[in-house]
C-alpha cells in the first residue's frame, strides 16, 4: 500500500481526518505535515505533535513563517498582522473576511504534493470543511477538484488530494471523531490562541463554530473557555 499525507494543523478538523486515514490505512502509511506560517494561535503546531505522538504517525513540521510576514497587511490571523481577530459576529456574510490567509491553502497543498511524491504517497489529504466555504474559497470543492486537475498533469507519479470533509457540517464531522474516539482535548481551534491562562476565546468565527457543533452533538468541549458555555449533553 502507497503512502497517504495529511495536512495537519493541530485544528479540530484536520485531526479527525488524521485520525479517520489511520483508521482505514494504518499508522504506518500514514504522515503527517504540519506548518508554522506564523499563524498567532501556533498552539495547534504543538497540538498536531501530541496527535502524532499518540497515534505513532511520522511528522514533519515545517517553517514557512514568510507567509506571514507577506500577508500580515490584510491577515488578522497572523503574528505579522496587528488587526484584531474579529468575533463571528463581525465577519457574518462576508465573502473574504480578515481571518484569510491568501492563498494558505493552495501553498500548503503544494507543498504536501512535493512531500507526497518524495515519499511515495498516493494521496494528500486535507481537513477542508463545507461551514467554511462561503468564506473562504480555498475550501470549496471546486478548490479541491482544480487541485487534482493540475496534480493530474504530472506525468510519472500520480496523487489525488482529498478533502473528505467539503460536503458535511462541522456537526457531522464531529460525529465520526466521536465513532474514532478523537481526543479533542489535543486540538486547538481559537484563532486568538491560549490566554495566560490556557483558554481559548470563545468568541471568534472558529470558537463559535466548534462550540456549536459539540452543543448540536450535546457534548462537552474538553478545551477550556474565557467565557462560560452553557453545555447540555
Amino acid at each position: 500500500m502507497q503512502n497517504k499525507i495529511v495536512i495537519l494543523s493541530g485544528g479540530m478538523d484536520s485531526t479527525t481526518v488524521l485520525y479517520e486515514v489511520v483508521h482505514n490505512y494504518s499508522a504506518r502509511n500514514t504522515k503527517a505535515l504540519t506548518f508554522n506560517y506564523g499563524q498567532k494561535h501556533s498552539i495547534e503546531v504543538d497540538k498536531a505533535k501530541v496527535s502524532c505522538d499518540l497515534l505513532n504517525v511520522e511528522h514533519k513540521i515545517i517553517d514557512i513563517s514568510f507567509l506571514g510576514n507577506l500577508v500580515g497587511n490584510v491577515s488578522a490571523l497572523v503574528t505579522a498582522s496587528d488587526i484584531d481577530v474579529p468575533t463571528i459576529e463581525e465577519i457574518l456574510g462576508d465573502p473574504a473576511p480578515i481571518t484569510e490567509v491568501p492563498y494558505r491553502n493552495l501553498i500548503l497543498a503544494s507543498l504536501g504534493l512535493s512531500y507526497a511524491q518524495a515519499q511515495d504517497a498516493d494521496e494528500i489529504y486535507l481537513g477542508l470543511q463545507a461551514q467554511d466555504e462561503y468564506s473562504y474559497w480555498d475550501t470549496s470543492s471546486a478548490f479541491v477538484d482544480a487541485l487534482n486537475h493540475v496534480s493530474a498533469l504530472n506525468r510519472k507519479h500520480s496523487i489525488a488530494i482529498k478533502a473528505p470533509y467539503t460536503k458535511l457540517s462541522k456537526s457531522d464531522e464531529l460525529k465520526i471523531g466521536k465513532r474514532l474516539n478523537v481526543p479533542y482535548e489535543n486540538t486547538w481551534t481559537c484563532y486568538t490562541g491560549p490566554d495566560e491562562n490556557g483558554k481559548a476565546c470563545g468568541t471568534c468565527p472558529s470558537c463559535s463554530e466548534r462550540i456549536m457543533a459539540f452543543m448540536k452533538n450535546h457534548m462537552i468541549d474538553p478545551v477550556p473557555y474565557v467565557i462560560d458555555i452553557p453545555w447540555e449533553t
